[in-house]
């Protein structure tokens, strides 16, 4: 991956960050890399960057744009917590993986169809693996609020409420038991994000969520709760070597 380029302002626009670029790959084709990837923000004040690496041959892959979302306003004054939706026990949390695994196999089989299987095999070899030790870490994770939408005991959806000092709430996670989808407990979890952030005083809620086929149903849930796009985006561009 390039991490991050920069050329000093009274020297740019003389083609070193081309340069940098296509140092950099020579590089890493001679250490064997195979691919090389650079994530940059879809607006006007990184157009420089594009250039200098569509200059080198990077493409546009869609599938990583993220749409950041905001609500610009809660919906409504805060309602009494729903009696389903409930404080993550330890008990719930080998559920919570297994399903919010099964919830994610559309968006990998999406990003395999927009990667293509050999770049998509690099980029997650055990994809289902590293989904549930990525869901594990953020549901148990101390630092941040897991809640679980009750269906008869067991847990059925989870949404993680990241709260920070600035006023911004982050929904950092939420699935639904695909056995379960359908009937709203998306809308719920997302509403009650909302109430929780208002109880505790902040001012903004975001998520961020990929611009692909697979996100689509969470793009749906995420608008119809009252959250509107915003333009920043992030997409990720790649080179063969």
């Amino acid at each position: 991956m390039l991490e991050i380029i920069a050329v000093h302002p009274d020297q740019q626009r003389q083609g070193i960050g081309a340069r940098l670029i296509s140092h950099s790959l020579a590089h890493l084709r001679d250490a064997g890399v195979a691919y090389v990837e650079a994530y940059i923000r879809d607006f006007a004040g990184h157009a420089p960057a594009h250039q200098a690496l569509r200059s080198q041959g990077f493409t546009r892959r869609a599938v990583m744009p993220v749409l950041l979302y905001r609500a610009t306003e809660f919906p409504g004054s805060p309602a009494h917590r729903p009696a389903r939706i409930r404080r993550i026990t330890e008990a719930d949390v080998d559920a919570c993986v297994t399903f919010g695994v099964e919830a994610f196999r559309s968006v990998y089989a999406s990003f395999e169809d927009l990667y293509g299987p050999d770049l998509f095999g690099r980029f997650e070899p055990d994809w289902e693996a590293s989904q549930a030790s990525y869901i594990r870490r953020a549901i148990t994770d101390s630092d941040d609020e897991t809640w679980v939408y009750d269906l008869e005991g067991r847990p059925a959806g989870f949404v993680v409420l990241k709260m920070d000092d600035h006023g911004i709430a982050d929904i950092d996670l939420l699935a639904v038991d695909p056995a379960q989808q359908g009937q709203g407990i998306a809308q719920m979890l997302n509403r009650f994000a909302f109430e929780r952030s208002q109880e505790e005083s902040m001012s903004y809620v975001v998520v961020a969520t990929a611009d692909d086929p697979g996100h689509a149903p969470a793009r749906r849930s995420y608008e119809s709760a009252g959250f509107v796009p915003m333009p920043i985006q992030w997409n990720l561009q790649i080179i063969r070597l």
